[in-house]
């Protein structure tokens, strides 16, 4: 049996053109993995960032609860040597002197006490929590960290109104070594 030789000796691809085509493939391929890293990255910003806002809210309610069973309240207070914690060269931001008569509650800003926690930190000196969540007049103070990272933090009271506006404003990754840090800003009234 004979075989036929094919009427188009010069059908199939060049060298030069197969190349071609790879090249441009691994191009594509290349500029759609470019792609789906940036989206990984704004996703994985955003939910940086979603949670900072999340723990910027509990701090919020941490202190409005605080400024709930408040008698009086004093911001930038002078330094007491009376008072239930060390402020280990923090500046205290707040004073909140409970209804029941016990010492201030203490909110200071200042570099953090060890080396888990991430630029200034904001810290509470109240008493403790029970398990449903409320403050224990009767237990012992504690200092204790409430947040970290934060780049900025005011507080004001408007003249002759009983509130307090709170501006709070952290870096993502803690601003270390990130010049790409942009801040997350929280404000409330309470």
């Amino acid at each position: 049996m004979r075989l036929k030789r094919l009427a188009g000796v010069g059908a199939g691809f060049s060298l030069v053109e197969l190349l071609l085509v790879a090249a441009l493939g691994v191009g594509l391929c290349g500029v759609a993995f470019q792609l789906l890293l940036g989206e990984a990255r704004q996703g994985g910003a955003l939910a940086q960032r979603l949670i900072l806002r999340r723990l910027q809210r509990r701090t919020l309610q941490l202190i409005k609860g605080d400024l709930a069973d408040a008698q009086r309240w004093q911001l930038q207070p002078d330094p007491q040597p009376d008072w239930p914690c060390s402020m280990a060269h923090r500046d205290v931001l707040i004073a909140i002197h409970p209804a029941h008569g016990s010492a201030p509650v203490l909110y200071s800003l200042g570099t953090a006490p060890s080396g888990i926690w991430r630029g200034q930190v904001l810290m509470r000196c109240g008493p403790a929590f029970d398990l449903q969540g409320r403050s224990n007049a009767s237990s012992t103070y504690q200092n204790r960290v409430v947040l970290d990272a934060i780049e900025t933090i005011k507080l004001q009271q408007p003249a002759g109104l009983p509130v307090i506006e709170m501006e709070l404003e952290q870096l993502l990754n803690g601003g270390a070594n990130n010049n790409h840090s942009k801040p997350v800003r929280s404000t409330a009234v309470g």
